[in-house]
């Protein structure tokens, strides 16, 4: 049909024809030849008659997958499409090609697996390495994308992921550092993480049925960059930071994971210290606010916490960054079935960091404020003693207790307002009189309270209720207290001999 020749003088008429070509019948030969004439007017006049935005685009693409002719023929019509956009050598041919491919498998997935039984993968990875700098780049990034995240690559695919492809992606994401169009650079970094992601299914597979573990091709192309990735490094943490989507999370701890559990240490300090301090911001947000039904998520997060505490140069640090936050969720998450010695362990760690915080304010002539005992920095000293008699980690006060700021306000690794909490004790800098509490009305609980109870004042509930810690996360959280508060405890610190004790139960 290639002699038809069509002339519109409006985006009516256009679109008017596009309509009439995906009704079944008339006189096209076949189901296929009637969307490739629909994708040709489309190539033909999406200058003329489509915005720059996508939204027509978008429409078209849907309004093909909603007809009866897609539905019907879905198989043989994406078949088709595949072909033409492996064949295609025109760029403005090959960018509404790919964008159908696109759409029509995040509608139907199959779409994808069908794609990958050609080499229309093959197809993508030329793009990538071919076309850089123009807008076909970035489509094929993501479409090559959620390709991986389908299914298992096959080996002839994965072979094309070696170790050349991975150093072009990660050099690519160095060079789009400042484009202020983030889409390229944060699609190269998710689809780094897919490939990670069929490294480690390749290397599950193998282990299965061989003795042979291949080795991870990203693992090894990170660690001969030693400095030469420091983007990829802080764009990982930033997009752990601001996503919604588990599944993007997940990919995220997974290489997080492997990271801080290497034998290599160029891989356990692949991040500057205060990139780990942003993580470690979001780790402790992520372990209060994710709901019931993410627990699985929350399991991710504790198991990249351990290793993070103790393989990373956080375990280097005079005092962990965070460290009564961290002792005070752990304790939380714990849950009342806590093995008894970690949880007596646990709270006289409390009572040490904040015998040590009202230390420091002593020796700078400052006592702690109302207020400042309500933040979250002072607040953490909350849990009673688990040998005294409200030894209870849960509690039906209804006093509130404080809590991380939800996601809409995400760690900003600059100003830290809400994330990083300080103690402001100036004597006048937080409205506080001579003798040091707060100008403000008081309560006369906070105030009767004699500076030598450890707790009373700050006796508030939990965030949660531990008695819902299920035994994986108990399990979970007595392997990161046993890895890191007892190596904490270690050479480097003297204790006392109950200390030592409870630090050779918890072994």
């Amino acid at each position: 049909m290639d002699f038809i020749t069509y002339q519109f003088d409006s985006a009516e008429q256009f679109y008017a024809e596009l309509n009439d070509l995906l009704q079944e019948g008339g006189f096209h030969e076949s189901p296929e030849s009637q969307v490739n004439l629909f994708i040709s007017l489309i190539v033909q006049y999406q200058d003329e008659f489509m915005d720059s935005s996508m939204q027509d685009l978008t429409r078209c693409c849907y309004r093909l997958f909603d007809s009866d002719l897609f539905q019907t023929n879905m198989l043989s019509i994406s078949d088709a499409i595949i072909d033409r956009a492996i064949q295609s050598q025109s760029e403005e041919d090959m960018w509404i090609s790919y964008h159908v491919l696109y759409y029509a498998g995040k509608e139907f997935p199959k779409v994808y697996e069908w794609m990958l039984k050609s080499e229309f993968f093959a197809k993508l990875k030329y793009q990538i390495m071919q076309t850089e700098g123009t807008r076909l780049q970035a489509l094929a990034v993501s479409t090559m994308f959620e390709m991986c995240r389908a299914q298992p690559l096959n080996a002839r695919d994965l072979a094309l992921a070696d170790e050349d492809f991975l150093h072009y992606l990660l050099d690519l994401v160095e060079r789009t550092r400042k484009d202020a169009d983030e889409e390229l650079n944060y699609g190269t970094i998710q689809l780094i993480l897919a490939f990670n992601e069929q490294y480690m299914v390749q290397q599950q597979t193998a282990r299965a049925v061989s003795n042979y573990t291949p080795s991870n091709l990203l693992l090894s192309a990170l660690a001969d960059r030693p400095g030469a990735s420091s983007t990829f490094g802080e764009n990982l943490i930033f997009m752990l930071n601001r996503s919604e989507e588990a599944s993007l999370q997940t990919l995220i701890l997974k290489l997080l994971y492997l990271f801080f559990t290497s034998h290599r240490t160029q891989l356990n300090e692949f991040f500057y210290t205060n990139d780990l301090h942003v993580l470690m911001d979001v780790m402790i947000r992520e372990l209060w606010d994710l709901p019931e039904e993410q627990e699985q998520l929350r399991h991710m997060y504790l198991r990249v916490l351990g290793p993070l505490l103790t393989r990373t140069q956080l375990r280097r640090e005079h005092t962990t960054y965070k460290r009564a936050e961290i002792l005070r969720v752990l304790g939380q998450l714990g849950g009342s079935d806590l093995n008894e010695e970690l949880k007596q362990y646990l709270w006289e760690q409390e009572q040490l960091e904040y015998e040590q915080e009202m230390n420091r304010l002593h020796s700078e002539g400052r006592r702690l404020t109302y207020r400042d005992r309500q933040s979250s920095n002072t607040a953490r000293y909350q849990l009673p003693s688990p040998l005294s008699s409200s030894s209870s980690f849960s509690s039906n006060s209804s006093t509130a207790s404080p809590r991380l700021a939800s996601r809409a306000s995400t760690v900003d690794d600059s100003t830290q307002s809400d994330r990083r909490p300080s103690l402001s004790v100036g004597s006048n800098s937080n409205g506080s009189n001579g003798n040091g509490h707060d100008t403000d009305s008081e309560p006369a609980r906070s105030r009767s309270n004699s500076s030598t109870n450890l707790h009373g004042y700050l006796s508030t509930p939990p965030i949660r209720s531990v008695s819902q810690s299920s035994q994986t996360t108990q399990r979970l959280v007595e392997r990161v207290l046993r890895d890191w508060l007892v190596a904490d405890l270690g050479p480097n610190q003297s204790v006392s001999g109950d200390q030592r004790t409870h630090v050779q139960l918890a072994q």
